[in-house]
């Protein structure tokens, strides 16, 4: 009897060896998402469909899909014509250093520098130290083109900015963040298409929400998606902050 999407996709789980939190965080999955889905209490989105085939371009996506055919790619029962990411050369390599591995679908592992919690206070005095930040550990992200601008990947500390939305950035989330020129910093932000920033402090490092610019005063005003009153919006002066970077992507570890 022919199994179901949802079967075949708990098979794919099963057969990676690894836990189904290890999978939707390998998958870029939210656990309650892939764990619904595995126990056939929903029908899986595209989304979901495509993230698995990102994350294993291996997977036939016609037996996915329709159950028809092998689990893997033929062409991958013949010889192994992929190298893992360790042994691949880069495709490319930006002008920051920033890597990118051309993946089987036309995508790309993206491969940064991690700034951890615990090395915020080194970064905040040595974020321009190259030698500091070509030891710092790298993490990789799935991207759809290679990007010329500077970028980084911050673990997220707290629960500022966790309101218990979709759109929440959680304690010990891994955001990726595309650093702003100090050039461009008098032009008004693109907070509509960017709404959530790290800023660089003398002493810190935030993750907020931008919800409004003075161009005059040279002042922005920080937002927290968390309500409470501990976490009230603030006022800060541009001169006042070392690095500006816009989050573009997010790995979450909540589920």
């Amino acid at each position: 009897m022919k199994s179901s999407i949802n079967e075949r996709i708990k098979k794919i789980v099963e057969q990676s060896s690894k836990s189904v939190r290890a999978y939707a965080e390998f998958s870029n999955i939210a656990q309650t998402t892939l764990n619904d889905c595995i126990k056939g209490s929903t029908e899986p989105k595209f989304g979901l469909i495509d993230k698995i085939i990102t994350a294993e371009p291996n997977i036939n996506i016609d037996w996915l899909l329709t159950g028809r055919g092998e689990m893997y790619r033929q062409e991958n029962k013949v010889a192994n014509l992929t190298l893992t990411i360790d042994e691949q050369e880069p495709h490319f390599v930006n002008s920051s250093g920033v890597k990118y591995y051309e993946m089987p679908n036309g995508r790309f592992r993206m491969r940064v520098p991690l700034i951890p919690v615990k090395a915020y206070a080194k970064y905040v005095d040595e974020y321009r130290d190259a030698e500091f930040v070509n030891d710092l550990e790298e993490v990789e992200f799935i991207v759809d083109k290679v990007g010329l601008g500077r970028y980084y990947a911050f673990e997220i500390k707290g629960d500022s900015m966790d309101d218990g939305s979709k759109r929440s950035i959680c304690d010990k989330d891994i955001v990726l963040a595309r650093e702003l020129s100090k050039d461009y910093w008098r032009d008004r932000l693109r907070n509509d298409e960017y709404p959530f920033w790290i800023i660089i402090l003398g002493n810190t490092i935030v993750c907020k929400q931008i919800i409004n610019q003075d161009l005059e005063r040279c002042e922005i005003t920080c937002h927290s998606l968390n309500s409470s009153p501990e976490y009230a919006d603030f006022t800060l002066s541009m001169n006042d902050i070392s690095q500006l970077c816009n989050i573009v992507a997010r790995q979450s570890v909540q589920f």
